[in-house]
């Protein structure tokens, strides 16, 4: 068995235990949630959603539920997805296959997204270049990942050089990054933010308690929660948290 196939092998079956035993959370990425329906005007029943890399499938999930026809696209945990979201009777297909080769026909999909999948890719031309060809013409394509300016890219940055990062080889993307692919795949950058921080209590501080007694007022907390959000909206966002979300469109 040649190298790189022993290569996808080993990372699938990594994946399917990190999704099933560490990383194991069904709560959906509300910012790129958010997006995607800011993006459409809210109107996304009937529309056909990719998710490339879907994980345990939570946020094609929960665009099922607010009525797309939502394909969750993973190598390695289509079981778990399965397990976890088919007895909802929602529009959500699981097809497991490789991003790189998609078992779908040209300009299939309205719009198709990822997150936390593009930073594993050494070359992700491949991984691009299926998503632009399923996209429709004027389709969108979301990549959300790792944000190089963060406390969270030095973190993991100190951990690769030691040899003791614990996932599958990973990189960090820039504002300028998702700018050169939009010129070099001839895309519309329609919109750059960016979402979270790390250490993540830095992003719960408003939340903390000490034994039963909360630390802030329950208007402030929400007062500080709702300049979050308008901040993870912002293009500043996409220069400073911790993870980046470039919306493309296919012109």
């Amino acid at each position: 068995m040649e190298p790189s196939k022993n290569k996808k092998i080993r990372d699938k079956n990594f994946w399917n235990i990190w999704f099933k035993v560490v990383h194991k959370s069904y709560t959906p990425h509300s910012h790129i949630f958010q997006q995607i329906l800011n993006q459409l005007n809210y109107n996304i029943k009937g529309l056909k959603f990719l998710e490339i890399g879907a994980g345990t499938g939570r946020d094609s999930w929960l665009l099922a539920k607010y009525g797309a026809q939502s394909y969750a696209l993973d190598y390695a945990t289509t079981k778990i997805i399965k397990k976890k979201f088919y007895s909802d009777n929602l529009p959500l297909l699981c097809i497991q296959a490789d991003g790189e080769n998609l078992p779908f026909k040209d300009k299939f999909f309205d719009l198709v997204f990822s997150q936390g999948l593009i930073e594993h890719f050494r070359d992700p031309e491949k991984l691009i270049m299926e998503q632009i060809r399923v996209l429709k013409n004027e389709g969108y394509m979301i990549i959300d990942a790792p944000q190089t300016y963060s406390l969270y890219n030095i973190y993991k940055t100190a951990l690769i050089y030691l040899d003791n990062w614990p996932m599958v080889w990973e990189r960090s993307y820039s504002a300028q990054d998702m700018k050169k692919i939009s010129k070099k795949y001839a895309l519309k950058l329609v919109k750059l933010t960016g979402w979270d921080v790390w250490p993540l209590f830095i992003r719960n501080l408003h939340k903390a308690e000490i034994g039963k007694r909360k630390v802030f007022p329950k208007k402030l907390k929400q007062l500080i929660e709702t300049q979050w959000k308008r901040f993870e909206n912002t293009k500043p966002a996409a220069y400073m948290a911790m993870n980046i979300t470039a919306i493309f469109q296919k012109v």
